[in-house]
């Protein structure tokens, strides 16, 4: 570097043909390795320079200024999170500008709101309140409106719904109710009334959202949105309700006030009504945001919490809400015009007709008409717009990652044959019985009339057929009679001695050819070609019915042929989509369609005489067609069959549309594009068109209405779709794969994935730290020079995280309050961290977790999904970690290289806890799919309990460190009470009488926690001490950190009474006593409880109330978890030492010691000399007289009477039959005095 030079060892230097040195002002002393190096500029002075100079200790006033200067700079991000959570205009800078929000004005109405507010703004309330007591909401008035404005909405859908016999709508008033779209591209239809069950919930939820808006913003004291300074426009400011909405509101004010409930109720639904239309026929004028419905609107252009924060909905996400508004908005005007003239039906179209033209459509001044003019231009941007998750591939194009998840070409060949074989085994075994002599059924010898309209036909009816298809009905059936092992299957004999199919037989075969079908559709979704969405693939019909099947086949192949698709019946147009089976895959379905579906046919009418077998090839003997979610279960479970990536459908389309872009050339894509737009024909069709104009006719003509191949489809189209499957299959060898070729080896596809890893570029090495390293920066961390590493929890568990053999998984096992965070906040801090992913399962551990990261200077980023930033810690929550959101990100840092690793700590709970919190017991799923290390964090986890917690996590061999988790500060007593007097009684009188003592307490700090085993004690002890009572019931998150911030604050008020929700997560210093009044159940609920005393290092006390009558529980099984309390509670040994015998590796057990813990009460004193190896601790058993004699009665009768049971099956099974042949194993279905084997 020209003009620099670097000085160690207080050393000067005098470069050649340069002037003397100058020693600079400002000095850069970087300490590194125990080397420091100071980079210096030329210049004139001759001043020998003095390295101890260089490094003066700073003045106070400069030390000031710097923290100062750096405490500001650390809170740049906070500022950053403020910014995020307020809505600002675009003001005059122009790239921030987007065109479609400058359009609809959102920013200008919303700005300098917060977006909290602006969700609780419309936020419905919760559920339980809604379908629970009214009463005992927050809000009773409003859980009243919105159950009646669901029932008033539902009963407006009872008009257009053609299964109900309140039916009003007719195509006529169904296309005045659509006159909006007049001149839009793809009308087809009118008023769309039929919508699915989830729609009709997600459109009623979007209009109750309005309803909630009107109420809180323009109805409500206040107009809910807080005004930081006094110039802020606030929505309320420029929303002016017209006099039929305040008319409406007050009358739905009136009618909640009306005793008679089914009175209200009737009156609350026709104000509601009201309502609903004065907010629709509202004229704007120019002001378009004085109409509480655009407000609205503005309100949902703000992603909700959880999918971002500070960012706009995308432009068709967006339309998606107008569209609910939109329909119910129609069902609304409907629902009034045929209230307003239920006297005279005749004149519903004409006050429709009124209506729409005045308020609805896209010219009015009206909030519906702005509306339909955004969807409009909402819907070309939306189209323009790119998505927003993009794939990417691997350099050598094995390899693709959607969202998280890496699929490899290889695995999808691996998957379609794991399916395939046990399709196959599946039909042969249990469905054809094996049999040898069935005629195989094989496209490429069969025939098939595309043109076929009979009902019922199929390829069975093709006369050309016949030779194959003969007796092939009943073949099966012929099976069953012919073979004495299956008649004895399916046969069974009536009470009256008649001979009768078998139910079970029966319903087990019926299954059987359910799963059989289940492992086809698979296979059908995937091989053809990207694939058919799942209602159109389960659609597919075998025969004819009114309408054409949809399974044929042509050149020799099964073809599965659809025209539903998911705009039918908003563009009224048909899409015509042909997809061809591999070979193999088709001859699996006609042999099923040949020889099971028959036998199923004479099974059904059995079950239920006169039945015909469904026509739906996916349905059940009932005849209902499968559900659309069955093709994702099914996929599902075959990628975890097979060990693949587990992906659904909506997820497979997408990584089908991806490899159709990256493996293919732009010939080839086009045979995949079935739009069939004619504008952009393909390049062998070009003399096609030319002939089509030379008949006259355009070539949509000439290819449908003349001399078609087919009634069906245009010729090319089955050309295209025939080479489109054909790609298809021989880009993953399909065909190759099912004929039983050989499969690549393990050593071939190991090289693949090293080449692959090898082209990804060289994977960055992390450094390998030294104890000296790392505890130089816990050091530096919290500014202790002489502070020393735990041995062995904190030490080994640094080492194994980052020392020079790293392990991909540490299981780290620390008592509470020992520094387990210390190990990932070093993780964080070590000069090459990248970013280390911490999640924690209980929000109440967040707020104390930033405080002690903000402490020694790291500044983490609480994640949520659709966040890509990042930062040195990255902390989540367990319901954030459990979706695909996290994997899609922890997969991108992967990729870039910068994800050290993922901690989870409180980790015990992922088997603990996952009874009531499903997502616990989804983490290991999770975290384990990303490829980096893992580190487990927890307190609680007994040996025994080890196991089961590295099985569930999907942990293998896994580093684990453990160190004792003793808590010698603490006092262990057990109370027994007798009298009249309750527990909770006592409970309160202890607090009383020794909180005044302040030898044991200090009031300024000291806090007292107790424990009780039911909500119930814990009211009646808070009523007691007038303290504050936490449980799982005490409110949301917020309400309950505010319970215990508030306790906290008041000095006052020494205690709190809680059940064990207030447990894990928890962390006050200077709690002095635990009291749980009655016995606990588990000692890993219990050490956890006891262990929130005494964190400051002082002196604490662990207190359990028991009734004198307690005793040990004798009866019934208890887990070691129970049984450890149990021998804890009777005192029979030191209390320390049965903690430590259950949480403990048994070279850290020990007991009180003399000097060094606080001593149980059951010791008294400590002991002197260490724990023996060999003393447990355990219940002492009772020996008990046992009398024999009455279990021996009653152990020979079941004996006798298993051998008299067994003997009448024997003679049951023998009867009519001969017992010589039998063991001779020949035909025994004769009498043994028939057999002339006898003699």
């Amino acid at each position: 570097m020209s003009g620099l030079a670097v000085c160690t060892h207080s050393a000067t230097m005098q470069p050649v043909g340069l002037e003397k040195w100058e020693s600079i002002g400002l000095q850069l002393i970087i300490e590194r390795r125990r080397q420091k190096i100071v980079v210096l500029r030329y210049g004139r002075s001759e001043e020998k320079l003095n390295i101890r100079e260089l490094s003066k200790p700073l003045k106070e006033e400069e030390k000031a200024l710097f923290i100062k200067l750096e405490e500001d700079y650390q809170d740049v991000k906070g500022d950053i999170e403020e910014q995020a959570s307020i809505v600002y205009d675009f003001g005059d800078s122009r790239s921030e500008r987007v065109p479609w929000l400058e359009r609809v004005e959102f920013p200008s109405h919303t700005a300098t709101l917060k977006d909290e507010e602006i969700w609780c703004s419309y936020k419905l309330l919760p559920k339980k309140e809604v379908d629970g007591d009214a009463e005992s909401a927050a809000d009773p008035n409003l859980v009243r409106i919105l159950v009646a404005a669901e029932a008033m909405l539902r009963d407006a859908y009872k008009l257009c719904s053609d299964t109900s016999p309140d039916w009003k709508m007719t195509q006529q008033r169904a296309n005045i109710l659509n006159e909006f779209y007049a001149g839009a591209s793809g009308k087809a239809d009118g008023f769309r009334h039929f919508k699915n069950p989830s729609t009709l919930v997600t459109y009623f939820t979007t209009m109750k959202q309005l309803l909630v808006y009107y109420y809180r913003v323009v109805h409500c004291e206040g107009g809910h949105f807080t005004r930081a300074k006094p110039d802020q426009v606030l929505p309320r400011d420029v929303i002016r309700p017209t006099k039929p909405q305040t008319q409406a509101m007050d009358e739905i004010m009136a009618a909640l006030a009306v005793k008679d409930e089914e009175e209200a109720g009737l009156a609350l639904k026709h104000a509601i009504r009201r309502l609903y239309l004065a907010l629709i026929c509202h004229t704007v004028g120019s002001v378009p945001f004085k109409s509480p419905v655009l407000s609205f609107c503005a309100m949902l252009s703000r992603k909700v919490r959880g999918k971002g924060r500070g960012l706009w909905e995308e432009p068709g996400n967006f339309n998606s809400h107008l569209s609910a508004l939109t329909w119910v908005a129609q069902l609304v005007i409907f629902d009034y015009a045929c209230f307003h003239e239920q006297d005279d039906e005749d004149q519903i179209p004409v006050f429709l007709a009124r209506m729409c033209k005045k308020f609805f459509q896209q010219l009015a001044e009206t909030p519906f008409g702005h509306i339909l003019q955004w969807r409009l231009y909402l819907f070309k941007v939306g189209k323009a717009a790119i998505a927003k998750h993009q794939a990417r591939w691997s350099l050598d194009g094995q390899t693709v990652e959607y969202r998280g998840i890496e699929l490899q070409m290889a695995q999808v060949s691996q998957l379609v044959l794991s399916e395939y074989q046990k399709a196959h085994s599946l039909l042969w075994d249990e469905l054809l019985f094996r049999a040898k002599d069935l005629i195989p059924m094989e496209s490429w010898r069969l025939k098939d009339d595309l043109d076929l309209e009979d009902f019922g036909g199929s390829w069975l009816s093709h006369p050309s057929n016949s030779e194959f298809l003969d007796g092939a009905e009943l073949a099966l059936f012929r099976q069953i009679q012919g073979s004495p092992k299956l008649r004895a299957m399916f046969l069974t004999t009536a009470a009256d001695g008649s001979v009768a199919l078998c139910p079970k037989a029966m319903k087990i075969y019926e299954a059987h050819a359910q799963d059989f079908l289940k492992l086809v559709l698979v296979l059908a979704h995937i091989t053809p070609g990207p694939p058919l969405r799942a209602s159109e693939l389960l659609s597919v019909m075998w025969r004819n019915t009114a309408r054409q099947r949809h399974m044929l086949m042509w050149e020799k192949l099964v073809m599965i042929y659809v025209q539903y698709h998911k705009g039918q019946q908003q563009s009224g147009v048909y899409k015509d989509n042909i997809r061809f089976l591999p070979k193999a895959i088709g001859d699996l379905l006609l042999m099923y369609i040949a020889y099971v579906i028959p036998l199923r046919q004479m099974f059904l009418r059995q079950q239920t005489p006169g039945a015909l077998i469904s026509p739906y090839l996916w349905s059940k003997s009932d005849g209902t067609v499968w559900a659309d979610d069955t093709l994702a279960a099914c996929l599902a479970k075959a990628c975890t069959r097979v060990q693949v990536p587990r992906f659904k459908t909506a997820r497979w389309r997408q990584f089908a549309a991806s490899i159709t872009k990256e493996k293919f050339a732009a010939k080839e894509r086009a045979n995949f594009d079935m739009e069939d737009n004619m504008g952009d024909d393909i390049e062998d069709e070009l003399d096609l068109v030319a002939l089509a104009e030379l008949s006259n006719h355009s070539y949509h003509t000439f290819n449908h209405a003349y001399a078609g191949t087919t009634t069906l489809t245009m010729n090319t189209l089955l050309h295209r779709s025939y080479r489109a499957s054909e790609s298809w299959r021989t880009l993953f060898r399909t065909d190759h794969i099912l004929q039983g070729k050989r499969p690549r080896g393990a050593s071939e596809t190991l090289s693949l994935r090293m080449l692959d890893a090898s082209k990804r570029g060289q994977v960055r090495r992390k450094g390998a730290y030294s104890r000296a390293d790392l505890e130089a920066v816990a050091c530096r961390l919290h500014n202790k020079p002489e502070m020393k590493l735990r041995i062995p929890g904190q030490r080994d568990g640094l080492l194994a995280m980052m020392g020079p053999h790293p392990a991909e998984q540490v299981l780290l096992v620390m008592g509470t309050g020992s520094g387990k965070s210390l190990v990932f906040m070093v993780g964080a801090c070590v000069a090459d961290a990248r970013t280390t992913i911490l999640v924690l399962p209980m929000v109440a551990l967040r707020g104390d977790m930033l405080d002690r990261c903000h402490r020694v200077g790291i500044q983490p980023l609480i994640w949520s999904i659709e966040r890509r930033d990042s930062a040195s810690l990255v902390i989540m929550s367990a319901e954030a970690v459990c979706t695909e959101s996290f994997l899609e990100y922890a997969h991108l840092l992967v990729n870039r290289q910068q994800l050290d690793r993922i901690v989870i700590d409180e980790c015990h709970l992922t088997i603990t806890a996952n009874d009531y919190r499903k997502c616990m017991s989804q983490l290991g799923w999770y975290v384990r799919q990303v490829k980096t290390q893992t580190v487990w964090l927890t307190a609680t986890l007994p040996p025994t309990m080890q196991d089961d917690f590295v099985e569930h996590n999907k942990l293998v061999r896994p580093r684990i460190i453990r160190e004792s988790t003793n808590r010698p500060n603490i006092k262990y007593m057990i109370s027994r009470h007798t009298g009249a007097t309750t527990l909770v009684e006592v409970a309160a009188k202890l607090v009383q009488t020794y909180w005044p003592q302040k030898q044991i307490f200090n009031h300024a700090r000291d806090k007292i926690i107790i424990y009780c085993q039911s909500r119930e004690d814990v009211s009646k002890l808070g009523e007691i001490l007038r303290c504050p009572t936490y449980t799982s019931r005490s409110g949301t998150e917020e309400e309950k950190a505010e319970i215990l911030s508030g306790w906290l604050s008041r000095p006052e008020q020494p205690a709190i009474v809680a059940t064990g929700a207030l447990g894990i997560g928890f962390d006050y210093p200077f709690v002095r006593w635990v009291i749980h009044v009655d016995a606990p159940q588990k000692m890993s609920d219990f050490s956890q409880e006891s262990g929130r005393a005494g964190r400051d290092g002082s002196r604490a006390s662990s207190i359990t109330l028991l009734q004198s009558t307690w005793a040990v529980p004798t009866s019934g099984s208890l887990s070691p978890d129970q049984e450890a309390m149990g021998v804890y509670l009777a005192q029979q040994h030191c209390s320390r030492g049965v903690l430590s015998q259950f949480l403990d590796a048994e070279a850290d057990w020990r007991w009180c010691m003399q000097g060094e813990e606080e001593a149980c009460e059951v010791c008294g004193v400590g002991h002197v000399e260490a724990r023996p190896a060999d003393v447990r601790y355990q219940l002492r058993r009772i020996e008990q007289s046992e009398f024999t004699g009455p279990a021996e009665v009653l152990r020979q009768d079941q004996v006798r009477d298993e051998v008299l049971e067994a003997y009448e099956r024997d003679l049951e099974v023998m009867s009519g039959g001969c017992l010589y042949c039998r063991v001779q194993g020949r035909e025994f279905n004769h009498g043994g005095g028939q057999c002339g084997r006898r003699f």
